[in-house]
């Protein structure tokens, strides 16, 4: 037998303001016939997760779930998602986030109410691996004569 001990009084959420969470995980549930997009965030400073529930049903669910869909892949207004092929294409990304905290509802053991994480607004794709064009000559093309010129 395995004993397990819970200690909830130490969860922190991820702090609010503007943070870079990482997806970890994105998956579409249920796999026939999804109702929902859950989507796993780590803050990329703190190392906490936050997860979040895009529900197809709601419109403000599809809108939440098409703007951060838009953000992350580069998606143009009307362009379709695939479920299967699309949701694992979110997995390390990083975007620039707004997070907010709002209060529960169900008070913990002590009487107090927890808080919790929540995504208000994803503000742009935050990834640091963009690869820039340049029109300049490398030092190596330099030496070997092949300039771009």
């Amino acid at each position: 037998m395995m004993k397990i001990k819970f200690d909830l009084a130490t969860f922190e959420p991820i702090p609010e303001g503007e943070r870079i969470l990482e997806i970890i995980k994105a998956e579409c549930k249920p796999s026939g016939k999804p109702t929902a997009m859950h989507v796993t965030f780590k803050d990329t400073e703190t190392k906490r997760t936050l997860n979040n529930r895009y529900d197809f049903t709601s419109s403000g669910g599809m809108t939440a779930m098409a703007i951060m869909c838009r953000i992350a892949l580069n998606l143009a207004d009307m362009d379709e998602f695939d479920t299967i092929t699309d949701a694992p294409k979110l997995v390390g990304r990083k975007l620039l986030c707004e997070v907010v905290h709002n209060e529960g509802t169900q008070p913990k053991e002590d009487g107090t109410l927890p808080i919790f994480a929540n995504i208000k607004k994803v503000i742009a794709l935050a990834d640091t691996t963009t690869v820039t064009a340049t029109t300049e000559a490398s030092p190596r093309q330099r030496i070997i004569g092949n300039d771009l010129d």
